[in-house]
């Protein structure tokens, strides 16, 4: 279930869920960062508020993870950046996820003009299956994750005016993110044949022939779409 503090559109929410879906995740946690790299306006999903509280109230400051460590980062696996540090410096955090069941975390940065302006966490608790190669698969999706969290270009309303399914809009915001068909099918879990079935809809739908007219096209929410 999703608790919702202070951000709650529906791009933001399938977003998280994609997210936690596709990582197997038990938990996640979506926020925006300012230019303090103060965490605000939050959405969570499967995170106890009273976990939630306690980082708020102090265990944020012992998170080497938190975004102002990271730097040139697009994803963070908790486990991996732990064992690069001494354990005096990660014992204290450590415990605190311990209390709280939590075995690993894969942490994503979202960025617009090189500045980190939100984040997510993806938490795995004792009872959870952390996928093989969960850093690939997050490295993967996370380009099509920034583009609808902090610069999506195609809105869900541009789907409605054109007649796209919501599947057909997927794949229209991972073509937006400069993947290619494979890339598509492995985010999306569909076939390389599908995607290209969902490419031409897409394109007659739009009444354009390339890949980069629907770039354009979406990057223009209040352009009409052209008649055949």
């Amino acid at each position: 279930m999703l608790m919702l503090m202070g951000r709650s559109d529906p791009a933001t929410s399938e977003a998280v869920h994609f997210a936690q879906s596709m990582l197997d995740g038990s938990a996640t946690a979506f926020y925006e960062v300012d230019e303090g790299y103060n965490l605000r306006r939050f959405l969570l999903s499967g995170i106890p508020e009273p976990f939630h509280r306690q980082y708020l109230d102090g265990m944020s400051a012992f998170d080497p993870q938190h975004p102002r460590h990271a730097a040139g980062l697009a994803v963070a696996r908790l486990s991996k950046t732990m064992a690069g540090r001494q354990a005096g410096e990660t014992a204290l955090y450590r415990s605190f996820l311990d209390q709280c069941g939590i075995v690993d975390m894969m942490d994503f940065f979202f960025r617009r003009d090189d500045q980190i302006v939100a984040g997510m966490s993806v938490a795995w608790d004792r009872d959870a299956r952390i996928p093989e190669g969960a850093v690939t698969m997050a490295q993967k999706i996370h380009q099509y994750l920034q583009f609808n969290l902090v610069g999506r270009a195609a809105a869900p309303e541009d789907g409605q005016r054109y007649g796209l399914t919501s599947r057909e809009m997927d794949v229209v915001r991972l073509l937006c993110c400069g993947r290619t068909n494979r890339e598509i099918g492995e985010c999306l879990k569909i076939g390389q044949a599908t995607v290209k079935t969902h490419l031409i809809h897409i394109f007659e739908k739009l009444g354009v022939e390339t890949r980069s007219a629907v770039v354009a096209l979406m990057a223009r929410p209040n352009q009409q779409p052209r008649l055949c």
